[in-house]
């Protein structure tokens, strides 16, 4: 519980640095409007007093007209409700100004993550991560200020009224009565964390089922294993439901705690003031005041419970979120800031990464590109060739060795600066659920419609964006399906063409192309590569004949490598890659 509000502590710091003039003005005034809200609440029962006394004993009355005090008794409720309904009002827009800043530093924070962090994690893990996060955030902080600084306003309230109005016996009734509560109060929230965080878990795995079914709708239906999503999806439904009528059922017990102690209290403080009243100790003006205080007492008692109940099942909710918000993100090693200049060679020198202990991915991986010149990486598949751009990339940090741009490690170059150096086509294209306009332009921020147009001719796809009805702001859907593969592989391929890059890497980047199609694109990406060093990683030999060196890669180490005319002299690995596809082909 105290890890958990320490982290709570740390995000409320986090929103602090963010926080506007807006927010801060904002936030004053909802306190001033809690705090007025509660003072009115409290004191609106002395009137009641006094004019109740004026009725039943004119001696026990006071000099004011009756009418007077029932316009200050109906004053006093109208303001505070009113006072409630601005509070209300100012809070909305503060509430939706955090909930908004949160959003966006734990999105940023995200993708500043390592690709590691990535490839462990479900996208439908996170997304319901983070929605169950920032729900427990904001019921937290909606009770911080609609319960927990009213309820103690008004109580500190009542106990000043009573200890100056009432006999002591009712103010050590009061205060065995809150002693009581807070009791049953801290055992509720102990008992409810536990449940709390096990249903939140139980939630975010049953949301993770269902964005895992839905992202995966099309192998669904290839394998027509619709019953058997369903029935995965039912199972994680099935243990949410479970748990939360687990939570349900505690929350039921505390509530039955609470409620008998009220009981108990209402009884022991009726039955003493009606002794009272009898025993002409007491006005009945003082009786209903103490009365009045009884069932006022409890509503802020009761709220500050179940603000007490949501505290705990809030702090599970965000827990993990907040687990998010501690990953370190990628290296911000920084040895100098400056942009990286120079004419493009790139080099891996004896590059070894593992992903986890004993299983090497890469082992003393040596190679160079030449300014302007084209190195191929061919090989099977699961040899390691698509690491090499991630490492390129710094999506992974090497385990040994170094990647040295222009002769500085890339290690000690500024991530967007590196980053924005380095144009990749990858194998498997993804884009947003936006225009085709908007996909291309995402290379690259200051661009024009007609920038946009030349780089899509290059990549021969704006033959075919011009006969959509919609041209270039056609929607391509969730992650581009409204496109074919080709087509998808072409807005990839205009979008390296448009940040003209000092580094282009295509990653089996015409796959998805028929071999007409292929040779063409081939065409233009070698006439505009020509002033750029240029990554190819093949599996279709074909598409890297040009190349100026081919390296042969092979469980994660260099076999062979030289021209493809020098390879084929050599009647090795690559010969024999070659012969196989040929063989392929004819036989086609």
């Amino acid at each position: 519980m105290a890890r958990s509000v320490s982290r709570f502590v740390d995000v409320l710091q986090i929103l602090d640095r963010e926080a506007t003039p807006f927010v801060r003005r904002k936030i004053a005034w909802v306190l001033t409007l809690v705090v007025s809200a509660a003072l009115l609440t409290a004191l609106g029962p002395v009137a009641l007093k006094l004019l109740v006394d004026g009725f039943a004993s004119p001696a026990h009355g006071t000099a004011a007209s009756p009418f007077l005090l029932v316009g200050l008794y109906v004053l006093s409720q109208w303001l505070a409700r009113t006072a409630s309904q601005f509070r209300q009002l100012i809070y909305g827009r503060v509430e939706r100004r955090v909930f908004r800043t949160l959003s966006e530093r734990l999105f940023a924070h995200l993708m500043h993550l390592p690709l590691r962090f990535h490839l462990d994690r479900q996208t439908g893990a996170i997304t319901e991560t983070l929605t169950n996060g920032l729900e427990g955030f904001q019921m937290i902080l909606h009770h911080l200020v609609f319960t927990v600084l009213p309820v103690t306003v008004e109580l500190g309230t009542f106990l000043l009224v009573l200890s100056r109005l009432a006999p002591p016996p009712f103010l050590a009734l009061f205060c065995g009565a809150l002693i009581f509560y807070a009791g049953a109060f801290a055992y509720s929230a102990a008992t409810l964390t536990e449940t709390a965080r096990t249903a939140s878990a139980a939630r975010v795995e049953a949301g993770s089922a269902i964005t895992d079914g839905l992202l995966n709708y099309e192998t669904v239906k290839y394998f027509a294993a619709e019953s058997l999503a369903q029935d995965r999806v039912g199972k994680a439904l099935a243990r949410s439901e479970t748990e939360w009528v687990a939570f349900y059922h505690r929350y039921t017990y505390n509530g039955l705690i609470i409620a008998t102690i009220f009981a108990a209290f209402m009884a022991a403080t009726t039955c003493y003031a009606t002794l009272e009243v009898l025993h002409g100790r007491m006005t009945v003006g003082d009786f209903v005041l103490v009365n009045t205080y009884i069932i006022q007492l409890v509503r802020p008692v009761e709220m500050l419970g179940f603000a007490m109940q949501a505290f705990s099942q809030g702090l599970a909710m965000f827990e993990k979120m907040l687990v998010l918000f501690h990953e370190k993100p990628e290296s911000a090693l920084r040895a100098h800031t400056r942009a990286p200049t120079g004419s493009g060679t790139l080099e891996f020198r004896q590059v070894s990464l593992s992903y986890r202990a004993g299983r090497p991915v890469l082992s003393d991986v040596n190679f160079r590109i030449a300014p302007k010149h084209t190195l191929a990486i061919v090989g099977p598949s699961g040899a390691g060739k698509s690491t090499i751009v991630r490492l390129l990339m710094r999506l992974l940090e090497p385990d040994g060795g170094q990647i040295l741009l222009d002769e500085t490690p890339v290690a000690r170059l500024p991530l967007p600066q590196l980053r924005s150096a380095i144009a990749v086509v990858p194998q498997d294209t993804a884009l947003f659920n936006d225009t085709i306009a908007y996909n291309i332009a995402f290379a690259r921020r200051d661009t024009t419609l007609v920038d946009i147009q030349r780089a899509a001719r290059i990549a021969h796809l704006h033959e075919f964006v011009m006969t959509l009805p919609d041209g270039y702001d056609t929607v391509v859907g969730e992650r581009g399906l409204r496109l074919s593969g080709g087509e998808r592989q072409r807005v990839s391929i205009a979008r390296a063409v448009l940040k003209a890059p000092r580094i282009y890497v295509f990653d089996e980047a015409t796959s998805s192309l028929d071999t007409h199609t292929e040779q063409d694109i081939l065409e233009h990406l070698r006439e505009i590569a020509r002033h750029s060093s240029t990554l190819v990683i093949a599996h279709r030999l074909s598409t890297v004949l040009h190349a100026d060196e081919i390296v042969v890669l092979e469980d994660g180490q260099i076999a062979e490598n030289g021209t493809h005319a020098s390879l084929i002299r050599q009647n090795g690995r690559y010969a024999a890659l070659w012969r196989a596809q040929q063989q392929g082909v004819g036989a086609a």
